[in-house]
């Protein structure tokens, strides 16, 4: 039998007994048309073969930087939450601090 627990609070939950919410954020490079734009503008200075530019590429790139190279920094980011924790992440998801100090006048 699976057992889940709450990963803001570690709290177990017992589906038996409450809804456990899972929350899924997918993080990756949004693409605008400028720089589509110019990335197509940049493909018409490679060879009519551009399978052979490819693999002239690759054979240039050590393992290592191969694994730098296609690492486009997309994230699949899953995480189960209780009731109490998916109505605080609701409210702020991105669990930013309020620092904002208010000013009262001398009245």
């Amino acid at each position: 039998m699976l057992h889940y627990s709450c990963d803001l609070c570690q709290r177990p939950i017992d589906p038996a007994v409450c809804i456990r919410h899972v929350v899924k954020i997918n993080v990756f490079p949004a693409v605008d048309s400028q720089n589509d734009e110019d990335s197509l503008a940049g493909s018409e200075t490679l060879g009519d073969d551009h399978l052979d530019d490819m693999h002239d590429l690759l054979e240039r790139l050590e393992e290592q930087d191969l694994a730098a190279f296609l690492d486009d920094g997309t994230r699949s980011l899953r995480f189960d939450l209780c009731d109490a924790c998916r109505q605080r992440f609701l409210r702020n998801p991105l669990g930013i601090q309020s620092n904002k100090s208010f000013t009262f006048s001398d009245n």
